[in-house]
């Protein structure tokens, strides 16, 4: 987020924000009256203004704010929501700064998996510390594809990268608002998922269901974890990712070949 937060009072003039605004090098400014924020006015209103016109004839009153410890997926989601292009950043009641979508974007972007478009690794450990911080319960589900690497000998890694995106794709259908899906490494991936434990039962038995792909068929063993253990205790994202890693080995034993 941006740390330069400018204020201006709403009986100002338009014209006089414009001219802050172009002074100081900024985007927004936050409109202040008696000590409370009541909008934000941005180059955007300006450019739609009379410049004789007063700020608050221009600006977006109720400004949306995020507080400064807000997981960004939830406040890119908040911003697109309310359809706006900037948020207020908060801790308590006093302004830390702002943040725009395109920041928003551009740091979850550092975080996508080229090939699949996915989260990274790096993403969903971030979710994991994010959730437990909050005390909110979650699973963490592990998907190993099988036969992967047969795929490859088989049939070439072009195809087991096809394979992968094609895959990617199933998870992307399975998942929903409040699931994180990212390619953990390799064929492995990873979904923090809020549902309930009925609600993910359909969820494992769709994507472990044997899938035909090109002229062979290939199926994904899940493992799964809660994420706190029986005492409200929260798990690290390490156990999270090995005892779940661990349980899809154990399916993945007790199945047949598939890659044919």
């Amino acid at each position: 987020m941006s740390n330069q937060v400018c204020s201006i009072s709403s009986g100002k003039s338009v014209r006089y924000a414009a001219d802050l605004m172009n002074e100081l090098g900024i985007g927004s400014l936050v409109v202040v009256d008696e000590g409370e924020v009541i909008g934000i006015i941005t180059s955007k209103d300006i450019r739609s203004a009379h410049p004789n016109r007063i700020v608050a004839d221009a600006m977006t009153p109720d400004p949306i704010a995020v507080s400064k410890s807000e997981f960004i997926g939830n406040a890119l989601h908040t911003m697109e929501q309310h359809k706006v292009e900037r948020l207020i950043v908060k801790e308590g009641n006093k302004v830390e700064g702002l943040i725009t979508r395109e920041t928003l974007k551009s740091t979850i972007g550092n975080y996508i998996d080229p090939l699949t478009n996915l989260y990274r690794s790096k993403y969903i450990e971030y979710i994991h510390e994010y959730l437990v911080g909050q005390g909110i319960p979650f699973y963490l589900l592990f998907i190993d594809l099988n036969d992967f690497g047969t795929v490859n000998k088989k049939y070439g890694h072009a195809t087991g990268d096809d394979l992968l995106i094609h895959f990617s794709g199933l998870l992307k259908e399975v998942a929903e608002d409040q699931d994180y899906v990212c390619r953990y490494g390799g064929d492995e991936f990873v979904i923090i998922t809020q549902r309930s434990h009925q609600e993910i039962q359909g969820m494992i038995e769709r994507l472990s269901a044997p899938k035909t792909f090109h002229s062979f068929t290939i199926s994904a063993a899940v493992g799964v974890i809660y994420g706190y253990d029986g005492s409200g205790q929260p798990y690290s994202y390490r156990d999270c990712i090995s005892t779940a890693s661990l349980n899809s080995t154990e399916t993945k034993r007790n199945r047949l070949p598939s890659a044919q």
